[in-house]
């Protein structure tokens, strides 16, 4: 049995221009190169540096961002209540979560995320979890 090699890069160059991607976090370093590492399979970004920011694009936005990408440690508010606040407003949500800590715990909270991904987030990681969400899937926690 052989495995079929897809790059999973094509295959969102190709899907980018239909989604917009919120990134909410902190980094700055972290957030632009997100940013610029998406916009280059070409999706829409949206930035924002803190919780309550992030909060405010996503309402300003709601319908054309299909995804969002979260910081889980914020300065402003805890990132689990921005999450919160996020699947309150819009119950069907995508929410990729971005954590140094184990996907475990937001299961133990009956939070729901489309993907956990590790600090610091590998390209091809993220592209796989992004191709799986946007797809219908669910994605995989960094080391899973």
């Amino acid at each position: 049995m052989g495995k079929l090699n897809i790059d999973l890069g094509k295959v969102l160059a190709t899907q980018g221009g239909k989604h917009a991607i919120l990134v909410i976090d902190d980094s700055t370093i972290a957030r632009k190169t997100l940013a610029k590492n998406l916009e280059y399979y070409g999706f829409e970004i949206f930035e924002a540096a803190s919780g309550i920011e992030g909060l405010q694009k996503y309402l300003a936005h709601k319908r054309d961002i299909a995804l969002v990408i979260l910081d889980i440690v914020l300065p402003d508010v805890p990132g689990e209540k921005i999450l919160a606040k996020l699947q309150q407003l819009d119950p069907a949500v995508k929410v990729i979560v971005c954590t140094e800590s184990a996907s475990t715990e937001f299961k133990q909270k009956g939070q729901k995320v489309a993907g956990v991904l590790r600090k610091p987030i590998s390209m091809d990681r993220l592209l796989k979890v992004l191709h799986l969400t946007l797809s219908g899937g669910t994605g995989t926690a960094d080391g899973a």
